[in-house]
């Protein structure tokens, strides 16, 4: 750091320090940028209600003076409020007018164009109006601190009433371009420049005389400047301050974002969403003062702002606490000397989100006319989550929503199994997005009713690949599950599709290892309901008939079925509306089997479809493709595969889908 030193005699300041307003963190300030517009007119007075402890206001907080602040409320409206009784004068809007406040002075500047009217809000009067062609960057008190475009020097301008207007180019600025104007305090300015040789400096300039006082090297682009009768402050790099005596020249850098405030004897820290302060953590989001006489430090607030100085030695903080909610508060010393902070301007809403309305369907049919999942919460969200809970089986589902304002739910759950019949439980959670206080929370009852599909054994309209593991066990693995094992887990764009490495089936049965061999023809008997078939040790086949997800008592359909080494059914491939039965023989030659409809017999005599299917153990139906036509999963040792159906005798699939699924004697012991 080097100083450059232009005048030994220095200028006293009437405030702390200057105005940085955003609205980053409390939520309730605006840049001036940002702020609506407004015309010059006549005052029109909002009277404050008697006895109240803090006036309402609800809106952006713009800057601050001794006897009052400008911000614009929530329909658009700018307006002086003060603090003695909450009364305050309005602006009409006006699309082509915008306006700004004098840091730590009573002061607001309308402008339109080149016409810039500046009002004194403390002594009241007729504005001042001044037209020059340069660009507005502060207001210092009655001053504007302008710059010529054409030549990009700084100029101060002022006007006194029925005067001249006073137009003073600031002498002594550092070579390079004028970067950065930070919220200058009356009195003084704080200008960052830039140059290719010299990097970022920033220079004061003292009001009085048009000139750069003194000027600090800073190295990289400071985010805000602050400077004082005593001292001088920047914000380095990573969130650090540095601290400059302007006396001594001594510099402290600091691990905090912070401003010097309560007439220089304290700091004023803030940060995100974890302050930490000489080793020190601070929950929620405070504002925390260090004196820099003795060291204490007083934690303010639940959620602060960045402090603004008022000009008297007290501060405004936008924020809130849990007890009294949002609003404005005052930041001054007791008597004791310690900082307090007092609300003076009421939001009147909490402090930390509501849930204040869910809205779920109460029932799902997922066919196109289920409404959407709203809510609406008491200040802006981080993020909803909405949890759906099977009551039955446990099973779940979470929801997010980051950007959108609503929900959709696809109709599967997690490990992508499709969303069971019945009933559910939801549970909806809103974050704040100030990150300060508790989630927001509802609970609720829904119901899914999406009827029922072929190969549907567990209530849930999807068609199932069912399986026997060694134990004789019998489960029912959703054929979505399956089909996302062949997803690939290296799309990382929104919307990929899931992948499942360990499908989580729903178990149907016990005590399956009675065959040999299995399958489930669809509704092969002619009900409503599908089948299951299993050969014996004998080569006898026998027709499990179901009833409303149940498997009744076998009855025998046939012999001499051992020449076969596998069998598949639950497909309809010849458009009959029924499902028909699939076999391979030992040579690996494919026979299809027509279903009749009738339980007593329910196959016609067999017919040839093709060959080499030496190499699968299992063959499962997957359903219909885009055609209309049924495919089919072929499943081995060494791999498996999907087969998507072409609608054709001669050649009815198409090339293989390969998956990474793979039989084993123990946990895939039969697909059907």
């Amino acid at each position: 750091m080097s100083v450059a030193r232009v005048r030994t005699s220095r200028f006293r300041l009437t405030v702390a320090a200057a105005v940085a307003l955003a609205t980053t963190t409390a939520g309730t300030l605006a840049d001036p940028a940002t702020a609506a517009t407004a015309a010059p007119a006549g005052a029109a007075e909002v009277a404050r209600q008697a006895g109240d402890a803090a006036f309402p206001f609800t809106g952006s907080f713009l800057s601050a003076g001794p006897n009052g602040f400008l911000g614009v409320r929530t329909d658009g409206v700018a307006v002086w409020m003060r603090y003695a009784d909450g009364s305050g004068t309005t602006f009409p809007k006006n699309a082509a007018v915008t306006y700004r406040g004098a840091a730590g002075a009573d002061v607001v500047v309308a402008s339109e164009g080149t016409r810039h009217t500046v009002h004194d809000m403390a002594k009241g009067g007729d504005p001042v109006v001044i037209d020059i062609p340069y660009r507005l960057e502060e207001v210092n008190g009655s001053t504007l601190v302008m710059v010529d475009t054409a030549t990009d020097e700084l100029h101060l301008v002022s006007r006194v009433p029925g005067g001249e207007v006073v137009d003073r180019k600031v002498t002594g600025m550092p070579a390079g371009v004028l970067w950065e104007f930070y919220g200058s305090t009356p009195g003084a300015v704080a200008v960052q420049t830039s140059a290719p040789d010299y990097g970022f400096r920033i220079a004061l300039v003292e009001v009085a005389t048009a000139a750069a006082v003194e000027t600090y090297d800073v190295g990289n682009h400071s985010g805000f400047a602050q400077v004082t009768p005593d001292r001088v402050l920047w914000e380095s790099p990573y969130g650090r301050t540095t601290i400059v005596d302007r006396e001594t020249k001594r510099a402290e850098t600091h691990p905090y974002r912070a401003r010097i405030a309560l007439g220089g004897d304290w700091l004023a820290i803030t940060g995100g969403d974890k302050l930490v302060v000489d080793g020190v953590t601070y929950p929620n989001r405070p504002v925390v003062l260090k004196s820099l006489k003795d060291g204490r430090k007083v934690p303010l607030l639940d959620l602060a702002g960045r402090v603004c100085p008022v000009g008297d030695g007290t501060l405004l903080v936008p924020g809130g606490t849990f007890a009294q909610g949002r609003g404005l508060f005052r930041i001054s010393l007791d008597a004791s000397g310690t900082p307090a902070a007092t609300m003076i301007a009421d939001e009147q809403r909490p402090l930390g989100i509501v849930l204040e309305q869910a809205d779920v369907p109460s029932v799902y049919r997922f066919d196109g006319t289920d409404s959407r999942v709203t809510w609406k919460t008491s200040e802006s969200d981080l993020g909803v989550s909405l949890v759906m809970t099977h009551v039955v089986t446990g099973r779940t589902v979470s929801l997010w929503s980051y950007y959108d304002t609503f929900i959709d739910w696809d109709g599967y759950l997690e490990q992508v199994i499709g969303a069971y019949n019945g009933a559910y439980t939801w549970k909806m959670t809103a974050r704040p997005a100030s990150g300060v206080g508790p989630d927001g929370v509802k609970t609720g009852t829904t119901t899914v009713d999406r009827g029922t599909a072929p190969r549907d054994f567990n209530d849930n309209a999807h068609a199932d690949a069912l399986v026997r593991d060694s134990s004789g066990n019998l489960s029912a693995y959703d054929l979505s599950q399956l089909r996302a094992m062949g997803n690939s887990p290296d799309c990382h764009e929104e919307g990929c599709p899931p992948v499942v490495r360990d499908p989580k089936p729903d178990v149907l049965g016990t005590g399956w290892n009675t065959y040999t061999l299995m399958a489930s023809p669809g509704n092969a008997a002619g009900t409503a309901s599908d089948d299951v078939v299993g050969r014996d040790r004998d080569g006898v086949l026998w027709l499990h008939r179901s009833s409303k997800q149940k498997l009744l008592p076998r009855t025998r359909i046939g012999g001499g079925w051992q020449v076969y080494n596998k069998i598949t059914g639950g497909s309809d491939l010849n458009g009959d509306g029924r499902g028909d039965l699939l076999a391979t023989d030992t040579s690996g030659v494919l026979w299809f089997y027509a279903s009749t409809g009738d339980a007593t017999a329910p196959f016609k005599a067999r017919k040839k479809i093709g060959g080499g299917w030496q190499k699968y153990t299992h063959v499962v139906p997957a359903g219909r493709n885009g055609r209309g036509v049924a495919d089919i999963y072929a499943v081995g040792p060494s791999g498996s595969a999907l087969y998507s159906g072409r609608d054709s005798t001669t050649r009815p699939f198409e090339a293989a889908y390969a998956l990474p699924l793979r039989t084993d004697s123990t946990r895939f012991r039969t697909f059907f």
